[in-house]
């Protein structure tokens, strides 16, 4: 019996330290490659705007006239909502790390500007867990309700 309880605890340790560990450490999908993003996981706990698959796809943002210019609106849009933090940001490419208040997960949100189609490409995934709950599409809800009302403000 003690054997078995040993068992379990070491187990409950070791899975606990491993989601420590997922959720520390920048993952190998975050990233833009000739403007792609990598492709969704098999899990449903991410949306994309570069996907073919409809349950997880979201529509591209409007850039607006320059890529300054949508950059200041995203990161305006960003402050707003909290939460998070701007990781990397450059040129067209903007990496943002959103936490979770209940349990401090980790979420990567990352935007790839494409001034001369006028989008901007939006991908969101969950570092731990296979399923959110539905939370990066509502993510990506309240960020484009916001980003579409931005009237851009000085910094």
């Amino acid at each position: 019996m003690a054997v078995i309880a040993i068992l379990l605890v070491a187990l409950v340790v070791g899975v606990t330290a491993k989601m420590i560990w997922q959720n520390a450490r920048v993952p190998a999908y975050v990233g833009v490659q000739d403007g792609k993003f990598t492709p969704l996981p098999s899990s449903p706990n991410a949306v994309s705007s570069q996907t073919d698959d409809a349950a997880r796809h979201v529509e591209p943002l409007p850039a607006r006239a320059t890529q300054e210019e949508t950059k200041a609106a995203i990161e305006q849009t960003l402050d707003e909502m909290g939460k998070n933090k701007l990781v990397k940001s450059e040129g067209p490419y903007l990496h943002v790390v959103f936490t979770s208040a209940q349990m401090s997960y980790n979420d990567d949100v990352v935007f790839w500007i494409d001034q001369d189609a006028g989008f901007v490409h939006y991908r969101s995934q969950s570092r731990v867990g296979y399923s959110d709950g539905g939370a990066n599409r509502a993510r990506y809800d309240s960020f484009q309700r916001a980003y579409l009302t931005k009237k851009l403000t000085p910094r």
